[in-house]
């Protein structure tokens, strides 16, 4: 599975969400990581708006965002398993967005030099929720921050 996971992170790495409504979801998933220790600096927000367009394409407004009801990772899972839901032609599979949320989620609460344990506990729950095991968790954060791996 390691190998899986590793070559999922290099084929999602610069890969964009093309659904709006998925876009959205993922931006309050990286908030959700980054509010998990209570703040949100200013590099760190900077860093959170600056990966939400990247992978979006689209700018999404902070403020919007932060004054959002938190998500909880069971209900972005909701959504994208609906079969009625909008993101039949997302085109986006649960695993690669998990990888995204790990990898992004993690660019984004370095800006402030660390990971908190409540941070990787959130991107720990969003990555489970998507159907990541523990093991596919361990071997990306790895490869993001080798040091990582310790925390989750």
């Amino acid at each position: 599975m390691r190998s899986s996971s590793v070559g999922r992170a290099s084929s999602v790495a610069t890969e964009r969400i093309l659904d709006n409504a998925l876009g959205h979801l993922f931006a309050r998933a990286l908030v959700a990581i980054a509010r998990a220790d209570d703040q949100i600096g200013l590099e760190e927000g900077l860093r959170l708006q600056q990966h939400i367009e990247l992978r979006t394409g689209n700018p999404i407004l902070l403020d919007d965002l932060l004054l959002a009801e938190p998500l909880e990772p069971h209900r972005l899972a909701e959504a994208l398993r609906g079969s009625a839901g909008p993101f039949r032609g997302a085109g986006v599979h649960p695993g690669e967005l998990a990888v995204m949320i790990i990898t992004d989620g993690i660019a984004v609460v370095l800006a402030k030099g660390y990971v908190s344990e409540a941070e990787a506990g959130v991107i720990v729950r969003f990555a489970s929720a998507l159907g990541c095991s523990l093991d596919e968790v361990r071997a990306l954060c790895s490869r993001v921050a080798p040091w990582l791996g310790t925390l989750v």
